[in-house]
């Protein structure tokens, strides 16, 4: 039974050597259309991606009080890989071997008044990778991330957008601040080692995170944004460059024996361009990403595309992430949004090394927005 529960760990992001960045967390539209959002950024994860999009915020006050998150490994184009799972651990880890596994559940409540936008965060995410088959090693990020994340727009110059224009331009900077608390996991151990042999003699699952190396740490992050805006009647065209996590959120962690660190996020700056129309009755948005044009990284890797139409109270997703597709929907009743779909990822270093497959299921609920 300790077995199982150990990997267990397995099914329930990225470990340090086969896993990319730590985002805290991404919005669910967004990963459904690729994850080209850096300058479609409408929904309530703005602060995730540009804070600089908080300058075209249509309404004096929006509020999202409850929207419960939750990603995990897509299992079903696997089905056959897990029949007749196997008991005992030499199986088991043969079936799961170079398997990426992750699962998270978050929420991410928060409210825009003008152009200022607050967001608090509580999100869980565990990954795991299991690999080399002559020596088999462990890849843990195991997190759990408690914050809040507070921005501004600012439009520049005497050009502006107002709430209610149908044409002109707006250019605007953002500016972000956030406070992160992460308690979890980052290593590479070994299967056989004395660490994970020492975790199967603990009855419970936090007994076995401690053992593993679980420590806090409490990091804070600034990041920027440059935004512009061009709307001419239904039209609209937006091109925006982010800078989050300005020279790196490191992570402050609290004095262990071993010095185990949790896993810091490293600073990345993203180019976006998105266009669409809007006729009221019916709606389409095209966009794409660059993502960390301060990193080197194959050129495939860094490309984003996405896709969006829609009608009241339903939206359609498509998108293409690094190579991967993604696709899924929005269903929209007024005080209830639920969002549902699959999309891929790429967790190597390279493009198309190693694929994780995910689905996303979120509900929104008492969402609304007035003016003054």
């Amino acid at each position: 039974m300790k077995i199982l529960i150990l990997l267990c760990l397995v099914f329930i992001h990225k470990g340090v050597s086969a896993f990319d960045n730590p985002y805290y967390m991404r919005s669910p539209t967004a990963m459904l259309m690729g994850d080209a959002f850096t300058a479609v950024n409408d929904d309530e994860f703005t602060l995730f991606y540009n804070p600089a999009s908080l300058g075209r915020h249509k309404n004096d006050f929006t509020i999202h009080p409850f929207n419960p998150q939750v990603n995990g490994t897509n299992v079903l184009n696997d089905l056959e890989r897990f029949e007749d799972f196997p008991n005992e651990p030499v199986g088991a880890s043969e079936v799961l071997m170079d398997y990426p596994a992750h699962a998270a559940v978050g929420i991410a409540p928060g409210f825009k008044l003008f152009n200022v936008g607050v967001s608090f965060l509580a999100n869980d995410s565990y990954d795991v990778l299991l690999r080399n088959n002559s020596h088999p090693m462990l890849d843990l990020d195991l997190r759990a991330d408690r914050g809040v994340l507070v921005g501004v727009g600012i439009p520049l110059g005497t050009s502006r957008l107002s709430r209610k224009s149908q044409s002109g331009s707006q250019t605007s900077l953002g500016l972000g601040v956030k406070y992160i608390e992460r308690t979890g996991v980052r290593d590479t151990l070994a299967l056989a080692g004395p660490t994970v042999l020492e975790s199967l003699d603990q009855d419970e699952l936090e007994k076995i995170l401690k053992t593993l190396g679980k420590v806090k740490g409490i990091g804070y992050g600034f990041d920027a944004g440059i935004e512009h805006v061009t709307r001419r009647g239904p039209s609209q065209f937006v091109i925006g460059l982010s800078a989050l996590d300005i020279t790196g959120t490191d992570f402050k962690e609290a004095e262990n024996e071993n010095d185990l660190e949790v896993a810091d996020n490293r600073d990345q700056i993203n180019l976006g361009l998105a266009a669409g129309q809007d006729f009221k009755l019916f709606h389409y948005i095209v966009s794409a990403d660059v993502r960390a044009l301060n990193e080197q990284m194959d050129f495939g890797k860094r490309l984003r595309f996405g896709a969006q139409v829609g009608i009241p109270g339903l939206k359609l997703m498509g998108g293409l992430n690094s190579g991967y597709y993604s696709y899924g929907a929005v269903v929209d009743l007024a005080l209830l949004k639920i969002t549902a779909g699959f999309y891929d990822v790429e967790l190597g270093s390279k493009y198309k090394q190693t694929k994780s497959k995910r689905f996303v299921l979120y509900l929104s609920l008492f969402d609304f927005s007035f003016d003054a």
